[in-house]
This record gives C-alpha cells, sequence and structure tokens, in this order.
C-alpha cells in the first residue's frame, strides 16, 4: 500500500509542476523578474535529472510565488511575455516531465 501512496504523491508533484509550467508563456513580468524564473527552472530541470521530486515540489512552490502580481504600481517597469530561452528550458522541462514514469524514480 505504502509504494501506491509513494507513487501517487510522486505524481502529484509532476502534475503540479506541469500545471504551473503549462502556465509561464501566459505570464507577462518585468526582465528582472524573468531571470528569476530563469533561474528556477534551471533548479528544476536538475531536479527533475536528479530524480528529486522534492527539489521539484520546492521549486514549483516558488515559480507560484514569482508568477504575476494583480496590480501594478505607475511608472512600474512594463511587463514582457517570457523571453526566447525560458520558453525554450519550459519546452524541455515539460517535455521532461510529460514523458517520464513514475516507476523511474525508485
Amino acid at each position: 500500500m505504502k509504494a501506491v501512496s509513494v507513487m501517487i504523491d510522486r505524481q502529484k508533484v509532476r502534475n503540479q509542476a506541469l500545471a504551473i509550467l503549462r502556465q509561464i508563456p501566459d505570464w507577462e513580468l518585468t526582465p528582472a523578474r524573468w531571470e528569476i524564473v530563469a533561474e528556477l527552472l534551471e533548479v528544476a530541470d536538475v531536479a527533475v535529472a536528479a530524480g528529486d521530486l522534492d527539489g521539484l515540489d520546492a521549486t514549483t512552490v516558488q515559480l507560484e510565488l514569482v508568477g504575476p502580481v494583480r496590480m501594478t504600481r505607475l511608472g512600474a517597469t512594463p511587463s514582457e511575455p517570457p523571453p526566447p530561452p525560458v520558453r525554450d528550458r519550459l519546452n524541455i522541462l515539460v517535455h521532461r516531465l510529460s514523458s517520464a514514469h513514475p516507476q523511474e524514480d525508485e
């Protein structure tokens, strides 16, 4: 029974990561925030490659926190869509997480 629980938890972490990664292309952020996203995507990529689902889970939470805000101040730096390197890293991560199987982590 514990193996089933662990597999479900692993799938839950993957699904949560995929959900946030699939939202990011629609985000509009300042260049400084895109730099943070790029760094977090690199950390997520390393976690996925190492099978570190705890690391991926923590990085997913950080990505959610750096996401777009509802209100912007007058005179604030204009927001822009994701730069090409971020889009490329997103595509790679989504592909890796979508094609990974829970048994590979055991």
